[in-house]
């Protein structure tokens, strides 16, 4: 009798990452390199990522090229790779077996029993504050993340436990397919319209991941959201584990407050695990602001008690939890005006965020928006508009296409403009030259006044840039 090798347990396979810069492809790199793969990658510029891949001793080559894939057994690809790239084609005429980053996720993930956090919005902050528990009490777990762990300094990591904690990208309704044992369902928002045709569409692969849970293991719900609401009603041979604010979930906060203590903004919170029987547990102190952030710890506490953790592993490993680069990052805090960079790029994003500054906020808001896409600033316009109403001051920064061709009926300076006809009272600059940029927003900015860089593109490039040129850093 054959038997037939699965490639994912035969390391001798050499594997290369087409786009390996991106946070999740590296992620999956990082892993497969540690369990003895030999792995290579391309992309088409060097970043802080691509960098620490290469102390790792991973290849990677700053241009796509068909020289590239010499010797290569498998090619990874993530879904921003387009179909005509050169890499990809060359695979295909030369029969290399192809994975996209969610097939070869979902081999990974059998290696271990897995945790998944789902949503449309918090799920790099939730699976990093899962990450950083499990760490803290010993669980050694295998993590794959969406963002760097500040307190870890990695988004990726091969663990010696039973647990892999991963954030499930829903983008491409591939996250149907993950292997998980224990799933987290944030909230279900409209998003990636290029590929849901509308929510009922979305609706309808978040039940589809729910169903995969198996029988024995666990589904956690936040029940602040109505469209997980809705689809709860639709799941009823799964465990579910309710959290949130609302009091009827399993685990509820309440008696929030916003506190500074050395120039850092924290929230504290007393929560009510209602189980069996109801307790109180007084005092949770975490070093974010806002409640959809309460919300994310919310998920990371109900599973943690899960696995059996004590409640006192958990509040010490929240208090000392650090945060994830480029969400809601303080990049300086002198002179009476905090400089904020931030990954938000999706309206209900931005709306939490600028609504969570308000909170620590003296004076007035300057928000520096990069929108992201011509077609999301398009399907979404209003939420955009929407979602900028705590802001004093609008700078908007050149569209980050992602690769999308150019919208000449909607861009940064329609966007422009249109902002400027609703919001009358509010300064809005269009930024097309940097130098004169930063010295227009220099003069813009009083003591008290704090600042925030919004996007997911080059925004916090500008944002470091500007501190540079300012002379500050926190």
């Amino acid at each position: 009798m054959i038997l037939l090798k699965n490639p994912m347990f035969d390391n001798e396979k050499n594997i290369h990452f087409i786009g390996i810069g991106g946070i999740g492809m590296s992620a999956l790199a990082s892993i497969l390199s540690d369990k003895g793969f030999k792995v290579s990658g391309s992309d088409l510029s060097e970043n802080y990522i691509i960098k620490k891949l290469k102390k790792k001793k991973i290849t990677v080559h700053l241009s796509h090229s068909k020289s590239n894939l010499k010797n290569i057994d498998i090619v990874v690809h993530s879904s921003a790779i387009k179909e005509n790239n050169v890499e990809l084609k060359f695979a295909k005429k030369n029969k290399i077996p192809i994975y996209s980053r969610a097939m070869m996720l979902a081999d990974v993930m059998r290696l271990k029993s897995s945790i998944t956090v789902s949503g449309s919005h918090g799920k790099t902050t939730t699976t990093s504050l899962i990450a950083s528990i499990l760490e803290r009490s010993n669980y050694d777990p295998t993590i794959i993340n969406g963002g760097i762990i500040k307190g870890l300094d990695l988004n990726a990591k091969l663990g010696n436990g039973p647990w892999l904690v991963a954030e499930a990208d829903e983008s491409d309704g591939s996250f149907v397919f993950l292997p998980s044992t224990i799933g987290i369902i944030n909230n279900i928002d409209l998003e990636h319209t290029d590929y849901y045709t509308d929510l009922n569409h979305l609706k309808r692969a978040f039940i589809k991941y729910a169903k995969n849970i198996p029988f024995f293991g666990l589904l956690f719900l936040c029940i602040d959201d109505k469209n997980i609401v809705e689809i709860r009603q639709k799941l009823s041979s799964q465990k579910i584990i309710s959290y949130g604010l609302n009091t009827s979930a399993n685990f509820y906060a309440t008696n929030l407050k916003i506190f500074v203590k050395q120039n850092n903004f924290f929230t504290s919170f007393d929560l009510i695990e209602n189980l069996k029987r109801k307790k109180i547990i007084k005092n949770f102190i975490l070093p974010l602001v806002g409640k959809h952030n309460v919300q994310n710890c919310l998920a990371a506490i109900s599973l943690s008690r899960s696995l059996n953790i004590s409640y006192t592993k958990i509040k010490k490993s929240i208090s000392q939890f650090q945060g994830v680069k480029r969400r809601f990052s303080i990049l300086s805090n002198k002179n009476g005006n905090l400089i904020i960079d931030d990954y938000a790029h999706h309206p209900s994003e931005i709306k939490a965020t600028l609504e969570s500054l308000k909170l620590i906020s003296k004076k007035k808001i300057i928000t520096i928006i990069e929108p992201h896409r011509f077609s999301r600033l398009t399907s979404f316009l209003p939420d955009f508009i929407r979602s900028l109403r705590e802001s004093n001051s609008i700078f908007v920064l050149p569209v980050y296409s992602a690769g999308e061709k150019s919208n000449s009926e909607i861009n940064s300076l329609s966007f422009c403009k249109i902002l400027e006809k609703k919001f009358k009272r509010k300064y809005v600059s269009l930024v097309t030259d940097e130098k004169k940029f930063f010295k227009n927003l220099e003069k813009k900015i009083s003591p008290g006044d704090n600042i925030i860089f919004l996007g997911a593109g080059r925004s916090t490039i500008v944002a470091e840039k500007f501190c540079k040129y300012l002379g500050v850093t926190k």
